[in-house]
């Protein structure tokens, strides 16, 4: 039995190796990596930029350690404006268990642990799979196959690729359903506490589709277990699960308490969702599809199927079977289609945020299992299965054509016609099988569909990811050069400062936002699924151009207020800088600011008006005043009074509530709406310009309507998001990001702030709208702001008289001094978060929000010491939960351990 379990897995073993191979040659031949950061930034700025940090993390951990400090760093000034790292991290690092090999290996080696986890992420999933078809008693070759089908499908290739992440709850489930039949079958709970532990620790995103499937596959077993029992002993077994599934959260609470508290602060939660989208998804969806299920391409809102083609036999399989035993395979399998059939599934699948069919890895699972079962009974089809299989096929096949007569466009390859040809060849393989008497335990039947499995890997590689069909290798990184895109020649300028003050820097025309992370620099562009809430508010208000989504911020365009009061004192500038994809710009010098140096196409300037990273008020405004005014109202306001939530108690901090210095004008422009010439894709404006002033082109309202001019089918293809519209002024470009309802990253935003250059003698500038996808672009109202330059250097100046003394900063602690006539609010720049505890002069004092994100802390007048103490919140809590947790599983172990051993010895 042992040596057949060897066997198993080794054979296992050696065809992942294999296909593997043959599926990933094109990144091989190609030189390319598995980093998804080419055409956009996810792969590299979030997940490698993530791991690489972690990995540094986790070595000065233990470094402190080994010195007696016993020091966890908490807070990171290098994640956006400055961000918990737990809370920001444990979505993509912190927690997963796999993830701890990060801190075996020095940050230049990332890249290579970073394909290692994905194969191996990749080889545990099949393993698992495997481990579960054994215990519901599948024959070894149809659970090798099924594994083969399992970890080789759309999901894996696509989204597993994209986010590593994504192929951990592919390892979790099985885990969890092996686990789930251990109870059932009246043996030991421990791999399924375990199994939800590993999945509370690596993700909680994961974590609650986990919980959803494992409870309807425990409730799907229940009725076969328990068969003819009454509702006392489903509320028993409820009971039994519900406490093994407690445990083992609470065993994962040290990491999972502070995340969830973080997700619950995050900026993309309650941003809203158009319902309309959530009927029904458009034609073209359900066609691809149906063509994808054993193609080679992309569905759309992450649904993903892509199986190899022996997959198909077994669906087909399943369905003509009249057997009672896979009627509820068959009903699996038809509801998981259902499900994935509305959009209501995908958002209440997805946390009830957006619709996303992420939870597609239970059809991966669902299918390779219905392999595994039919497997041994395709050398024994029935007439029946065998006319309906061909059918099927055949069905399969002219829908293909149809729908490729139909649109050309329609695939992103030609694979499914070859998928089609594949199926044809298993099919008519079976049936030769069949006549010739062969079954699945023969060494002829096992090279056969082993090389046809073989086969079917490498055309699913070839056409989905070579550079001659999809090209979707052209998404990815070159070999080697992950660290080189996050380090170029302008983050080396920035880097290359010698400068021991605490300040943030800037990189405006750098295409990566995360790139503070690895580079241990403060910046003010950020890019992370978990972003506070409150970043995402103020950012928001401001109404620069630089916010993409919730989530994705860069820069403020070189606004020199803001970026004097976010303490911005380093910034480079390209003389080519990155737009998008298509568009480049000369780089915007914000007024004032000074050059260094110059090196090629990039120079770095400092900023002389930076203000430090602390500075005293002596007037506020509320939040309800500050949200009536226009985004370069708030930056004037804030140049000149801290904003509070509320009136402070306990004060003489004046309050202005007539609130109108510096003052900010608008000049109506003569445009009721925006206009372009016959069969052009512009529209031209003249705007006045004075270089004593700062002056903004400002659209109210701003929203984009493709209803009346689509000239696609939008039943077919659904309602098209715009691309954006591209500002032109001279050689400086401008990109409006606009965000449609029915987009999955839709925030609420509507109002943007246009920087227009003054530093020209004309006292007019011509100014080109360029429109990137067609449409309608509604406002309600388009005109200049404008505020006056030398009042916003007096008040940039007259604050920094307020600045703090001799700060320091050390990860979770900062501190300064300040001193003056009358009661201030000193405004920190740095996140609020309720981890933070301040003192002044050794006494406890509340923190308040000021300036919408970052932190205020009320002093009297004279002299004071200001220390911040920052702490995760929910760490400590969590941790005592999870010593809890795991003193009781040690315990149950024990317990049932000796027991089990006393039963044993009773026996004998």
């Amino acid at each position: 039995m042992k040596r057949k379990k060897i066997q198993c897995y080794g054979i296992y073993t050696g065809m992942f190796i294999i296909l593997c191979t043959v599926t990933f040659l094109p990144f091989i031949i190609e030189g390319k990596s598995f980093i998804w950061a080419a055409g956009v930034e996810d792969g590299l700025s979030q997940h490698f930029s993530a791991l690489a940090y972690y990995g540094e993390w986790l070595r000065k951990l233990a470094g402190s350690f080994l010195a007696g400090e016993f020091k966890i760093p908490m807070w990171e000034m290098s994640i956006g404006y400055g961000a918990d790292i737990i809370q920001t991290l444990n979505y993509y690092a912190i927690g997963d268990p796999l993830n701890l090999l990060y801190g075996f290996v020095p940050e230049k080696y990332t890249e290579i642990m970073y394909h290692f986890m994905i194969i191996l992420r990749m080889y545990l999933a099949g393993i698992i799979f495997i481990m579960y078809s054994r215990k519901m008693k599948k024959r070894d070759e149809g659970a090798i196959i099924g594994a083969v089908v399992y970890v080789f499908c759309g999901f894996t290739l696509r989204l597993g690729l994209r986010h590593p992440f994504f192929l951990n709850p592919m390892i979790y489930f099985p885990l969890l359903c092996l686990g789930i039949e251990k109870i059932f079958k009246k043996e030991k709970p421990f791999l399924f506490v375990l199994a939800v532990c590993l999945s509370a620790l690596s993700n909680y995103y994961f974590l609650y589709m986990l919980t959803i499937f494992s409870v309807i596959y425990a409730w799907i077993r229940f009725y076969k277990y328990e068969k003819g029992q009454g509702i006392k002993r489903f509320f028993q077994v409820v009971g039994k699960f519900a406490g093994y599934y407690m445990l083992g959260i609470a065993m994962s609470a040290v990491i999972l308490l502070p995340s969830v508290i973080g997700f619950l602060g995050n900026g993309r939660n309650g941003v809203g969702v158009d319902w309309i989208t959530l009927i029904i998804y458009p034609v073209k969806y359900y066609v691809l599809f149906i063509e994808n299920s054993v193609g080679y391409g992309n569905i759309g809102n992450n649904t993903n199927a892509g199986f190899l083609p022996i997959a198909g036999i077994a669906v087909l399989f399943t369905l003509f079977s009249d057997r009672m035993k896979h009627r509820k395979y068959k009903m699996a399998y038809i509801t998981s289609l259902i499900a994935l059939a509305f959009p209501i599934f995908g958002f209440a699948f997805n946390g009830f945020s957006y619709a996303s069919n992420r939870w597609s890895f239970v059809l991966s699972f669902i299918v390779a299992l219905l392999t595994a079962e039919m497997y041994p009974r395709f050398f024994i089809m029935t007439k029946r299965q065998k006319i309906g299989i061909a059918a099927g096929i055949l069905l399969y096949q002219l829908l293909a054509i149809g729908a490729g007569l139909y649109d050309s466009k329609m695939f992103e390859s030609r694979g499914v016609y070859t998928a089609c040809g594949l199926l044809w060849i298993f099919y008519f393989c079976f049936l030769w099988f069949q006549k010739k008497g062969y079954n699945g335990r023969m060494t002829i039947t096992k090279v056969v569909i082993g090389c046809l499995l073989i086969i079917s890997a490498g055309t699913h590689g070839y056409y989905r990811f070579s550079e001659k069909q999809s090209a979707y290798t052209k998404q990815f990184l070159d070999q080697n050069t992950a660290l080189k895109r996050l380090c170029p020649k302008e983050i080396e300028m920035l880097k290359s400062v010698k400068d021991s003050s605490l300040y943030r820097v800037h990189a405006e025309e750098f295409k990566y936002k995360n790139y503070g992370l690895v580079n241990d620099l403060n910046t003010i562009s950020g890019y992370y699924s978990i972003t506070a809430g409150d970043v995402t508010k103020t950012v928001n208000s401001y109404e620069t151009l630089g916010m993409q989504y919730a989530d994705k911020y860069h820069g403020l365009d070189q606004r020199t207020g803001l970026m004097s009061l976010a303490g911005v004192k380093y910034v480079t500038i390209s003389g080519n800088g990155f737009i998008d994809e298509k568009n480049r710009s000369k780089g915007d010098v914000p007024y004032g600011f000074k050059k260094l140096k110059t090196n090629g196409r990039i120079t770095l300037y400092e900023n002389p008006y930076c203000l430090p990273m602390a500075y005293g008020y002596e007037s506020f405004i509320t939040k309800n005043q500050y949200n009536a005014l226009n985004g370069v109202g708030r930056e004037q306001a804030m140049l000149g009074n801290i904003v509070l939530e509320k009136e402070p108690k306990r004060t003489k901090l004046k309050h202005e509530k007539v609130y109108n210095q510096p003052k900010v004008s608008t000049i109506p422009l003569s445009e009721k709406r925006i206009s372009s010439p016959k069969g052009e894709k512009y529209a031209e404006i003249t705007v006045p310009v004075n270089s004593k002033k700062e002056i903004y082109l400002y659209f109210k309202n701003l929203e984009y309507d493709d209803s009346k001019v689509s000239t696609e089918n939008v039943f077919l293809s659904g309602k098209k998001s715009t691309k954006g519209i591209i500002i032109d002024q001279k050689e400086l470009s401008k990109k409006i990001f606009i965000q449609s309802k029915f987009s999955p990253y839709y925030f609420g935003r509507k109002d943007y702030m246009v920087k227009v250059d003054c530093r020209g003698t004309k006292g007019k500038e011509q100014i080109r709208m360029r429109f990137l996808s067609r449409g309608n672009y509604k406002f309600d109202n388009f005109y200049l702001v404008v505020a006056d330059k030398k009042q916003t250097i007096e008040k940039i100046n007259s604050l920094k008289k307020h600045g703090l003394k001799n700060i320091l900063y050390d990860g979770n602690t900062f501190s300064g001094d300040v001193q003056g006539e009358k009661d201030q609010a000193v405004c920190i720049a740095i996140p609020y978060s309720r981890g933070w505890e301040a003192t002044v002069d050794g006494r406890k004092t509340p923190i308040q929000k000021a300036n919408g994100m970052f932190m205020g802390v009320m002093v009297d007048k004279g002299n004071h010491h200001i220390e911040l103490h920052y702490t995760t919140p929910g760490l400590w809590t969590g941790m005592w939960i999870s010593i809890a947790g795991w003193i009781i599983f040690v315990g149950m172990v024990v317990k049932m351990t000796i027991l089990s051993d006393s039963l044993r010895r009773k026996e004998v």
